[in-house]
């Protein structure tokens, strides 16, 4: 036991020293932080360096995700994620299910994959990644650079306030919001795939995730609220960084025995606690530190899991699927693209009409092709993918498509998106 203790210790300070030389390099070779760790992660991987580490669903959903979820959701201020309520709504929704119905039928046809296992792959591929892409966000350092200066006050010029924070509000509220969908998509499709009365699951599914985000929603809310009344009563910052921090644990076991969404759960208490509890009940210097304190968490944890992500992929199989490999990435950008685009009208059209509305971000074509090139894929693909039952059919070609995917969208997708986030919604909101 005491062998194995000090064996983990060992492995984690060289994969945080690993990370800590891909940092390094990442100012240097002007790639984003997190595409410089996957392939370090696949270079890593290639000479099978440490061949018993291996990412697991359980270690994504339980460790990773809690506090990344945790410190996306305490960013976020109310008044803009209302205003921007209904492009993340109608994308988080309609677009993840557009996406999916799309994949999956290209799959199909194309492959000649049977629909039930592509629509499966397509409810796997279709949601964006949290974590990939507050990640490359903060590299890009657009809602705050070295000098404080934040995009509130709509970058140096200041000639549209607030228009690339909404953008980016936008583009993570989404990524948050539509992992919930996608699991509910997920759990159908599954489901399908092994019942034979597809109609009567379907409106069974339907009701479930009234039920999931509904319920996380609403027990978020809760728990945010419980936690703020419970800060009330400490006076030491110390404990209340360490009760806000649990507040992320508490939510996904409290949301895992309701039989909620646990990121729905942890997204909501969080929106309480910063726009709520550290208003009213915290010590100023809780405000001041604990951003500083979940941000370094989030750092590690980010470091951690776009390594081990990297070290996954079997870079050789991979390469023997090459042309299978440039035709499932063009059905993700075309699917995704296409979801972004057809719903973009409807979303301006809304906001015209209905004065609640008017003061969100109206999608343009340059905030269209951010929202694309921004839709990366990260751990939650790989998660749900590891996660299929090792007796469905076809399994290991999904797992392999979705490696695929995610490789692309990390390295050469994550890259693309930090050059046209820093060059081309600069110049447009200066």
């Amino acid at each position: 036991m005491e062998n194995a203790s000090s064996e983990i210790v060992i492995i984690a300070i060289i994969l945080l020293s690993i990370a800590m030389v891909g940092g390094i390099l990442t100012n240097y070779l002007k790639i984003p932080y997190a595409s410089m760790l996957v392939l370090i992660g696949l270079a890593v991987g290639l000479f099978h360096i440490f061949p018993h580490l291996k990412i697991t669903p359980a270690i994504i959903y339980y460790v990773f995700l809690p506090i990344l979820i945790m410190e996306g959701a305490v960013k976020f201020k109310v008044k803009t994620l209302k205003e921007n309520l209904l492009p993340i709504s109608v994308y988080a929704i309609f677009g993840t299910i557009i996406s999916t119905i799309l994949s999956g039928l290209a799959l199909h046809y194309v492959f000649r994959i049977p629909l039930k296992q592509s629509l499966l792959f397509g409810a796997i591929i279709s949601p964006t990644d949290p974590l990939s892409i507050m990640a490359l966000l903060k590299n890009n350092g657009s809602k705050s650079n070295k000098n404080g200066e934040g995009s509130e006050n709509g970058g140096e010029s200041g000639n549209k306030p607030g228009a690339r924070e909404g953008i980016e509000t936008v583009l993570e509220g989404e990524s948050l919001f539509n992992d919930g969908i996608s699991l509910v998509l997920y759990e159908l499709f599954l489901t399908i795939n092994f019942n034979k009365n597809p109609v009567f699951i379907i409106g069974i599914s339907s009701l479930k995730f009234l039920y999931t985000f509904l319920g996380g929603a609403v027990l978020g809310i809760g728990l945010g609220f419980l936690i703020s009344f419970i800060l009330s009563f400490t006076y030491d910052y110390l404990a209340e960084i360490m009760i806000s921090i649990l507040l992320a644990y508490i939510s996904i076991i409290a949301a895992y025995y309701i039989g909620v969404s646990f990121i729905i759960t942890i997204i909501f208490s969080g929106i309480i606690l910063a726009n709520y509890g550290f208003k009213k009940m915290v010590s100023s210097q809780t405000i001041q530190v604990f951003p500083i304190v979940i941000e370094f968490m989030a750092f590690v944890l980010n470091s951690l899991i776009f390594l081990l992500i990297g070290m996954e992929m079997n870079l050789f199989k991979i390469l023997n699927f090459w042309l299978v490999s440039g035709i499932l990435i063009v059905f993700a950008l075309f699917s995704r693209g296409f979801s972004i685009y057809i719903l973009a009208p409807l979303i301006n059209f809304i906001k015209q009409k209905f004065e609640i509305f008017s003061k969100g971000v109206a999608m343009n074509n340059i905030y269209k092709n951010f929202m694309i090139f921004g839709g990366l894929r990260g751990a939650l693909s790989i998660a749900m993918a590891l996660s299929l039952p090792l007796h469905l059919k076809m399994r290991s070609e999904i797992i392999t498509y979705v490696f695929i995917i995610v490789l692309f969208s990390l390295t050469v997708q994550g890259i693309i998106f930090d050059i046209y986030a820093k060059k081309r919604i600069n110049k447009f909101i200066s």
